[in-house]
C-alpha cells in the first residue's frame, strides 16, 4: 500500500494579513486610475476588473482569523480541563477503595488493572490517555462492583458517577477534535484565498511595473516593497527579526538581547500553519516558566516591548526567550522587533 503524504497550502506572501489586505487595496486602487493603459496593454484586462479584484480581498479580509478560528477548540480545551480535574479526583477515590478492598500483594494487581499505567499521561491533558483511564476504571467497576462496595468503603452511586463523567468526557473530546478539524480546515481556506488575492496582485504589478517603466513615480506605486512602507512607515532606528521552522512539539531560543523591558519598542509575534507558544524560560530551549502567548495559525500579536516582556514573563531569572509548536503540524514562527524613534 502506498504511503499517503498530506499535502497543506504553504502561505505565499511575506507580510501580516492586516499589511497584505490593505496593500493590495492601494495597488489595485491606482490600476483603477490607470485602467485604459492596462487594457490597451493586454487583452485579459477589462473595464471594472479593480472592483472584482477588491470583491475578492474583501471576501478573504472577511474570512474568520487566526482568533476566531481557534476560540471553540479553546473553549472545548478549558472545558475538558475541567472535566480532567473531576476524573482524576475520581481515579484518587477509586484508588482508595482498591486498597482497602484489595490490601497487601492484591493491590499492586488490581490498581494496573483499573487503569494505573495510563494515569500519569492522563494528568499532563493527553486526552486519549485519559480516555483510556476512563475505560479502565469503567470496566473494572463493573468487575469488582460487589467487593469494592461490601470491602472498600465504596458509595453505592460512585459507579454511575463515572459513567457520568465518561460520558460527558467522551463528548467533549469528539467536539473538541472535530473543532481541531474545523479550525484546521478554515485555516487552509484562508491561506488559500490570501494565496489567490496576492498572486493576482502580483501579477497586475509585474505589468504595472512594464507599463509605466519610464515614469519612475508611477512604476513604484505598483512595486509591492513600496506600497508595503506607506502601510507601515519606516519609523525604526533599529530592527530585528528572527523567524524559523518548528515540527510538533519542536522549541527554539530566541535571542533577546536588549529588547525586553523597553517601551520604545514595538514586538510583533506571528505564527503559520500551527499554534506557537511564546514564553520565558530558565534556559535557553527550555520548559515554559509561565504561561507566555498563545499565536494561533496565520496571526500576528502586537506589543509595547515592556509589556511583551511581562506577558510572557522575562526577568532575571527567566531571561531566555523561546517558542515551541504546540500544534499538530509542522509551523513556521517570526518575531520582530522594531526600535522606535523617539
Amino acid at each position: 500500500m502506498a504511503t499517503q503524504i498530506e499535502v497543506r497550502p504553504v502561505r505565499e506572501y511575506s507580510c501580516a494579513q492586516a499589511e497584505l489586505y490593505e496593500g493590495l487595496e492601494i495597488i489595485w486602487g491606482s490600476q483603477s486610475e490607470r485602467e485604459a493603459e492596462f487594457i490597451a496593454f493586454k487583452t485579459s484586462y477589462t473595464a471594472g476588473l479593480s472592483v472584482t479584484r477588491l470583491a475578492a480581498i474583501a471576501a478573504a479580509q472577511a474570512l474568520p482569523d487566526g482568533q476566531a478560528r481557534g476560540a471553540e477548540a479553546e473553549v472545548l480545551r478549558i472545558q475538558l480541563t475541567e472535566k480532567l480535574d473531576i476524573i482524576t479526583g475520581k481515579w484518587n477515590s477509586l484508588d482508595s477503595y482498591i486498597k482497602d478492598a484489595f490490601p497487601g500483594e492484591y493491590y499492586k494487581p488490581r490498581i494496573e488493572e483499573a487503569g494505573k499505567q495510563y494515569y500519569a499521561k492522563a494528568t499532563q491533558k493527553n486526552w486519549e490517555y485519559v480516555k483510556q483511564l476512563l475505560v479502565s476504571m469503567k470496566n473494572f467497576l463493573t468487575l469488582h462492583n460487589a467487593v469494592l462496595l461490601a470491602e472498600g468503603g465504596m458509595p453505592a452511586a460512585f459507579a454511575a458517577s463515572v459513567d457520568t463523567v465518561k460520558t460527558a468526557f467522551d463528548g467533549l473530546l469528539t467536539d473538541y477534535k472535530d473543532a481541531q478539524q474545523d479550525s484546521q480546515e478554515e485555516t487552509d481556506a484562508k491561506i488559500l484565498a490570501n494565496n489567490a488575492i496576492y498572486g493576482d496582485g502580483r501579477k497586475m504589478m509585474e505589468d504595472g511595473k512594464e507599463i509605466f517603466r519610464k515614469n519612475a513615480s508611477v512604476r513604484d506605486r505598483f512595486v509591492w516593497e513600496k506600497v508595503l512602507a506607506l502601510v507601515t512607515p519606516p519609523t525604526a532606528d533599529g530592527t530585528a527579526t528572527v523567524e524559523g521552522d518548528l515540527g510538533p512539539g519542536g522549541v527554539a531560543g530566541i535571542n533577546y538581547t536588549g529588547f525586553h523591558g523597553t517601551s520604545g519598542t514595538r514586538i510583533k509575534i506571528y505564527a503559520l500553519l500551527s499554534v506557537m507558544h511564546y514564553y520565558a524560560s530558565n534556559m535557553a530551549g527550555g520548559p515554559p516558566m509561565t504561561p507566555g502567548l498563545f499565536v494561533n495559525p496565520d496571526d500576528v500579536q502586537d506589543y509595547a516591548g515592556d509589556e511583551f516582556g511581562g506577558l510572557i514573563g522575562l526577568s532575571d531569572t527567566n531571561p531566555f526567550l523561546c517558542v515551541q509548536n504546540t500544534g499538530m503540524v509542522n509551523g513556521h514562527y517570526k518575531l520582530f522587533a522594531n526600535h522606535l524613534t523617539s
